[in-house]
């Protein structure tokens, strides 16, 4: 079987930064070494080369004349409040989706894989052909731009900063009417995608999943230069990593820390790690909540962590925190917990599916300070006794699970 995945996405798959492009690439190295041939057709960034292959995954990358050259520029959920910023993504990405339809017509492909609704929008609207052999990973509540309203993002909030044009016409609604299969994270995102009229039996849940021995073994000196790097001493550890935006709630944490600081007198260390350049402002408000609550002592914001660094500091932390009012999946939940971290998250996404409460970790409902930093203080009087359970319920979102479940739904698709 030969699956290619299509992805016109704003960062490289292989060695990439984000969510998504590490699905991608997971995805199809786990699908390799089940024996099946795998190509990811994505955009020739600068410095890589037109073809390339990476543990038996083919790489075709499309030299575009559009775009951006450089990886994290023109972020879709940027630019989409722009309306000429906008109009040139979409001339962007169906410029990608020609070029790709004039690979795909001689790969013999199986089954096509798209995990974005900008240029698989182009190829099922133009080469309907490909609809009976399409996946669609609809990975909404991971990216800004999409179809969930407050009751579903967890905030009550209103949906994104997106043009009237996408609220209108959801781009993800429109190809999940049109793939032959649709998978989500939740249970929450499925009941979204049947109630905008797609058909329930073509939809499927799948978790994302996690390289569970990446993070499950450290070894001792990366350990201590981890420590030493992000400056840990002997205080119990709160760890957040994930990118630094509204949807992540990181100015609820600082509000709970507040309290669970100056209010339950816990003497903790906190490092908020992640990309700070995507929301300027927000990461201006957090610094401010920080020195007004006179945290400045307590809190580190050491910026984005280099993928090399992740396992050790999982493994420094004492708890890992999630305070997100919006959540797909919540990855990171998982790769602390395979390093036996155990996570105070909130009600949202996957998060309630992960993490049992009282067991592997405590939540809190999104957007609930006071219940939030309740959640911590009670996890922080059972740090020092870590539970096996952590551990064991990582495990069940390994990568090759996962694939498993994807190459099911592959055989259900495919000629």
């Amino acid at each position: 079987m030969h699956v290619v995945h299509l992805y016109d996405g704003h960062e490289k798959v292989h060695a990439g930064r984000g969510s998504v492009p590490g699905v991608v690439w997971n995805i199809a190295r786990e699908t390799v070494r089940k024996g099946h041939r795998v190509t990811v057709v994505e955009r020739q960034w600068d410095e890589l080369p037109p073809t390339a292959e990476h543990e038996g995954v083919e790489f075709v990358r499309l030299n575009l004349r559009t775009g951006a050259d450089e990886p994290w520029t023109r972020v879709p959920y940027e630019v989409a409040t722009d309306p000429l910023q906008f109009t040139r993504l979409v001339g962007d990405r169906i410029n990608f989706a020609r070029r790709a339809l004039s690979l795909l017509e001689y790969m013999d492909v199986d089954v096509l894989h798209v995990h974005l609704p900008f240029a698989a929008n182009v190829v099922v609207s133009v080469a309907p052909g490909f609809r009976d052999r399409m996946v669609f990973t609809a990975h909404l509540g991971e990216l800004r731009l999409d179809i969930l309203e407050g009751d579903q993002r967890g905030d009550g909030g209103e949906g994104p900063d997106v043009p009237s044009i996408v609220k209108a016409f959801s781009p993800d609604v429109y190809l999940a009417k049109r793939a032959s299969r649709t998978t989500v994270l939740n249970s929450a995102i499925a009941d979204v995608l049947v109630d905008r009229g797609v058909p329930a039996e073509s939809v499927r849940t799948v978790p994302n999943g996690v390289d569970t021995e990446r993070f499950g073994d450290v070894d001792p000196a990366a350990l201590e230069r981890v420590r030493s790097t992000y400056d840990l001493g002997e205080k119990p550890t709160l760890l957040f990593v994930g990118t630094l935006m509204p949807r992540k709630g990181v100015t609820e944490f600082v509000r709970a820390l507040d309290t669970v600081v100056n209010d339950y007198g816990r003497d903790v260390e906190v490092i908020l790690a992640g990309e700070p350049e995507l929301d300027t402002g927000y990461v201006e408000t957090v610094e401010s909540l920080v020195e007004e609550a006179a945290l400045g002592s307590a809190v580190s914001m050491p910026g984005f962590v280099p993928a090399a660094d992740l396992p050790a500091l999982y493994h420094a932390a004492d708890l890992f925190v999630v305070p997100s009012l919006e959540e797909g999946f919540g990855m990171t939940a998982i790769e602390a917990m395979a390093a036996g971290t155990p996570v105070v998250g909130t009600r949202v996404g996957a998060l309630p599916d992960i993490i049992e409460s009282g067991r592997t970790g405590t939540l809190a409902d999104p957007g609930d300070v006071a219940g939030l930093a309740d959640a911590i203080d009670d996890a922080l009087t059972g740090v020092d006794s870590p539970d096996s359970a952590v551990r064991t319920r990582a495990n069940e979102y390994s990568w090759p699970s996962v694939a498993e479940e994807f190459t099911s739904i592959y055989d259900e698709v495919a000629p």
